[in-house]
């Protein structure tokens, strides 16, 4: 089986949620931003409920149901038993075949661990989760023994993002810091 990092050499695409019809179509739900992607794509690797690589897969058919929701015909998948047996499964794909981003733009998976530090607080912890909003997105900052620091991925605030060295320096807005964690002098 190959080495599998969850958005290290792999990203997540789409959940299987359900057989669909007799014949082994599988309903899928996209993880993508653009699920539209998935009409191109010939083969992506079956990744387990946990997250463990099954086997590489290729796809027969692709019709869109919507903007996030898809019918696919997994090759071998030839009826709803077999169908069913691939519910809660993650099809993926390998970095080198994610979509291109454009600069100053970052996975969210690349994120999520990297550790946080402002000037004048230092260490503010690490990136727990990033929230997907309309305006921008927030990122949720978690640090043992401290309550979660929320902050928006805003260019004023974000001063430097490593991925590979996993660290963002940011410099903290004013009175923000004191809204989530007390100041101990």
């Amino acid at each position: 089986m190959q080495d599998y990092l969850p958005g290290r050499t792999h990203f997540l695409i789409g959940r299987i949620t359900a057989p669909h019809g007799l014949n082994g179509d599988v309903r899928v739900q996209a993880l993508t931003d653009d699920a539209h992607r998935f009409t191109d794509l010939a083969e992506c690797w079956l990744v387990s409920a946990d997250e463990k690589i099954i086997r590489l897969v290729s796809l027969r058919s692709v019709r869109l149901q919507g903007s996030d929701m898809l019918l696919l015909h997994v090759a071998g998948c030839d009826d709803r038993t077999a169908a069913d047996v691939l519910r809660g499964c993650y099809l993926a794909v390998e970095r080198s075949q994610a979509i291109q981003l454009e600069e100053d733009r970052w996975f969210i998976s690349d994120l999520v661990g990297c550790d946080v530090f402002d000037d004048q607080y230092g260490n503010l912890g690490h990136v727990h989760e990033v929230l997907q909003h309309t305006a921008q997105d927030v990122y949720v900052i978690t640090k043992n023994g401290e309550p979660d620091l929320l902050f928006p991925a805003l260019k004023a605030i974000l001063r430097k993002v490593d991925i590979i060295g996993r660290r963002i320096d940011v410099r903290l807005p004013d009175g923000l810091y004191e809204i989530y964690r007390e100041r101990r002098d």
